[in-house]
């Protein structure tokens, strides 16, 4: 199972294009387990700062940062899941 956690805030313009985005790339693979990290939240706080991250939205897999800031592409997002399969 690969675990993707996307980040994001309530104020962040750009977190909605991205989460539609994963949200395609995502669709129909079984493997994947998505988790919303609210980095407006304690717990979103704390999480986001053990990955030392900066910006949002940010996409980590498996525990790693993959993604920082808008824009990127579905093809970048396939690129790290496919990575991730491989380990």
């Amino acid at each position: 199972m690969i675990k993707i956690e996307y980040f994001h805030n309530p104020v962040c313009p750009y977190c909605p294009a991205a989460k539609r985005l994963l949200t395609k790339v995502i669709e129909g693979l079984n493997d994947i387990k998505l988790i919303d990290v609210n980095t407006y939240t304690e717990e979103g706080i704390t999480r986001g700062t053990s990955l030392n991250l900066m910006a949002v939205p940010a996409i980590a897999i498996n525990g790693v940062v993959k993604l920082t800031g808008w824009p990127f592409e579905a093809e970048d997002l396939l690129a790290y899941i496919d990575e991730a399969r491989e380990k």
